[in-house]
């Protein structure tokens, strides 16, 4: 919590605080019989059990089956009930989820669950129902509802993501309802289902749907654990390759946060920008085609030899076409050694014409092929790879993408951007 920045801490304290005042003055205004405490409690005790079993998402956070429980909470209970069901179903998570959160983010993740429902609540009450209804009207109020709470909830954890994260607050917003909405909209029919067999059967029927959705959670883990597969065999090809060639070990790596930090800069989406990684990490995957004995020779190579080292990127899409998961990632590694002057290969295509990522890739590649030591040459300096990058801007590189280059990259950035994967924009050079 002392490594935090300040911003979040102010965000923190204000969520924390606000969320504990409207908790203390709603408990004032409810009572509550011995069968409606045991209700809530059930409903507090299946938050718990959804907040426990997260599932890891690719550019980082978690996402749960937890809005169902909240929301089934808000139709039975829009009042105190409903916010204690998401308060206690963010403090309180067990197991592993537990472990890997510290108090400080359980107390963030309970008050601005609160918060949330407390807003999804205020929009029910101002619609007049305060119980539970089937009707057409009923329904496209609860979906209403549904929407306070994403609001509000995206909203703040969007806020602490863009202090924590020192990024732009709306590009993650944009970002985080891409995969939020879809998310929320899914559980939303479940929540009210919910709420309709509890309100008609009681607890048994609420944990037989209850499995079922669980069976759901443990679906999307499988997903993104054959996801996580896929990106195993990625590293195991980055592996091999540099297995063969130690004169690049670390160059994939450091290709691809460059290549990153310029997607950064150029505002690309985060879907592209983690394509471009994909293909920056793998550009010289071809190479495991190429003979060693050719990549680590110290002398001149023959016209033969260059011939084998340049078909490399036509070997590196034929490998990666055949991982389905890795899409269109083939053709921008086809791509990363053509000029900007059409005078490239393999196919001597020019310009624009050049898929924007592969430029990229060439830039990032550039740069640290000048830097790094090879068999033939001791690396260069970044002020010298910096004139270099400049005097083959609009030959062999696309001439904007050099000057954002220069932008983004300083002697000092660049030591970040590769030992930490992180980007200080610095002055233009």
């Amino acid at each position: 919590m002392h490594s935090l920045s300040k911003r979040f801490k102010s965000l923190f304290m204000l969520v924390t605080i606000l969320a504990v005042l409207i908790l203390v003055i709603s408990a004032k205004n409810s009572v509550w019989n011995n069968n409606q405490f045991i209700d809530i409690l059930i409903f507090s005790i299946l938050a718990v059990a959804s907040e426990s079993l997260p599932v890891a998402l690719p550019r980082g956070g978690f996402v749960t089956v937890s809005y169902s429980v909240f929301f089934s909470a808000v139709i039975l209970f829009p009042s105190c009930g409903a916010l204690i069901v998401a308060a206690v179903g963010g403090l309180f998570p067990l197991g592993k989820a537990s472990k890997d959160t510290p108090l400080f983010k359980r107390v963030f993740n309970g008050s601005q669950y609160l918060l949330s429902q407390a807003a999804a609540v205020y929009v029910l009450k101002l619609t007049g129902i305060n119980s539970f209804h089937t009707k057409f009207f009923s329904l496209i109020v609860y979906i209403l509802v549904a929407f306070a709470y994403m609001i509000t909830n995206i909203s703040i954890v969007t806020l602490a993501l863009g202090f924590l994260q020192r990024k732009s607050p709306w590009s993650i917003w944009i970002s985080n309802m891409r995969w939020a909405l879809p998310n929320f909209m899914a559980l939303v029919p479940v929540g009210y289902l919910m709420a309709l067999i509890f309100y008609n059967y009681g607890a048994l029927g609420l944990f037989l749907l209850f499995i079922p959705l669980l069976a759901c959670r443990h679906s999307f883990q499988l997903y993104m654990d054959m996801r996580e597969n896929y990106l195993n065999t990625v590293e195991a090809l980055v592996q091999a390759l540099e297995a063969k060639d130690k004169y690049t070990s670390g160059h994939s790596a450091r290709v691809g946060k460059l290549a990153v930090a310029i997607a950064e800069e150029i505002k690309m989406n985060e879907d592209k920008t983690e394509f471009l990684k994909y293909a920056a990490v793998l550009h010289d995957v071809g190479k495991i085609g190429v003979s060693e004995v050719i990549l680590n020779k110290e002398g001149k190579l023959l016209d033969s030899e260059w011939e084998s080292i340049r078909s490399h990127p036509v070997i590196g899409e034929t490998i990666i076409k055949s991982i389905k998961f890795m899409f269109d990632v083939g053709q921008v590694v086809r791509h990363h050694h053509e000029r900007y002057d059409g005078k490239g290969y393999p196919d001597g295509i020019q310009g624009e014409d050049i898929p924007l990522e592969s430029r990229i890739i060439a830039v990032a590649d550039t740069y640290d092929a000048i830097t790094s030591d090879r068999s033939y040459r001791k690396g260069k300096t970044h002020e010298e790879a910096i004139e270099e990058l400049k005097r083959v801007a609009g030959s062999q590189l696309d001439p904007k993408l050099v000057e954002v280059f220069c932008r983004v990259v300083t002697l000092e950035s660049a030591s970040q951007i590769i030992n930490a994967g992180k980007v200080q924009i610095a002055s233009s050079c």
